[in-house]
C-alpha cells in the first residue's frame, strides 16, 4: 500500500518545482486523509493554484503520471478565484475531509456558515433519497450491491455533517463516528464499513433515514 506521507511529500516537491509560489495549497482527502485506506484506495489530492488553465492542467497531469501508482490519483484542483466562488455548502465538505499537507486554507476560502453546512446535508440527503428510490424501482437486482456500496459511502459524509450540526463537534473518521451513533444511523454507517445483511433492509433503512432528514430542523 502507498505510504501516503512519503508520496505526498514527493508530489509536493514536484509541484513546487513546477509552479513555485503559484502553489497555494496542497492536501489529501478521502480514505488516505482519514487514515482508513486499503490497498485499493484512490489517492484523493486537493490542490489550489493561483489559476488553473489548460496548460496548468497538462503540467499537473504529467507530474501525477510520474508518481509511483499515479494511476490511483484523483481529487480536486482549481484556481483561487474559482475556490472563492465555489458553492459554500460543497466547500464545507471539502474542508472537513481534507488534511493539509502544504499551505493553509486561511485567506483562500469565503466565509463558511452553519447554514452552509446544513444546506449540504439537505442536498446530500435528497440525492441519496432520490437515488435509492430510483434504483430500487428501476435498477436490476444484480446491481444493487454496487449501488448500496456507493450510497453508503456517500451517507458517511451526510452523517458526519449531521453530527457536527447537532453537537458542534467535527469527526474525521468512520470508526470514531460509528462509536457516537445509535439506531438507524449507526446501522447505515456500519454497512458502509462492512456491507452485509439483507439488501432490501439496507434500501429501506437508507430511504427512511434520508427522507426523515429532509424534514429535520437541524439548524
Amino acid at each position: 500500500m502507498v505510504n501516503i506521507d512519503t508520496w505526498m511529500e514527493a508530489f509536493s516537491h514536484k509541484l513546487k518545482e513546477t509552479f513555485g509560489p503559484r502553489l497555494l495549497f496542497l492536501g489529501i482527502q478521502g480514505s488516505y486523509g482519514r487514515g482508513e485506506a486499503t490497498e485499493d484506495s484512490d489517492i484523493d489530492v486537493v490542490c489550489v493554484l493561483d489559476k488553473a488553465d489548460l496548460a496548468d492542467l497538462e503540467a499537473y497531469r504529467a507530474l501525477v503520471r510520474q508518481m509511483p501508482e499515479g494511476e490511483k490519483a484523483c481529487g480536486f484542483l482549481c484556481g483561487v478565484e474559482e475556490l472563492k466562488s465555489w458553492p459554500p455548502y460543497d466547500l464545507c465538505s471539502v474542508v472537513r475531509d481534507t488534511r493539509p499537507v502544504w499551505g493553509s486554507w486561511d485567506a483562500l476560502l469565503p466565509p463558511l456558515s452553519r447554514e452552509d453546512l446544513a444546506q449540504g446535508v439537505a442536498i446530500g440527503a435528497s440525492g441519496l433519497y432520490h437515488a435509492a428510490v430510483h434504483t430500487y424501482l428501476y435498477g436490476e437486482k444484480e446491481g444493487w450491491s454496487a449501488f448500496l456500496g456507493e450510497a453508503h459511502k456517500s451517507a458517511f459524509f451526510v452523517l458526519r455533517d449531521c453530527h457536527e450540526l447537532r453537537t458542534g463537534k467535527q469527526i474525521r473518521t468512520k470508526g470514531e463516528l460509528l462509536s457516537l451513533l445509535e439506531g438507524e444511523e449507526r446501522a447505515i454507517l456500519a454497512w458502509a464499513l462492512a456491507p452485509e445483511g439483507d439488501e432490501k433492509e439496507a434500501f429501506a433503512r437508507l430511504i427512511s433515514w434520508s427522507g426523515s432528514l429532509l424534514g429535520e430542523k437541524i439548524l
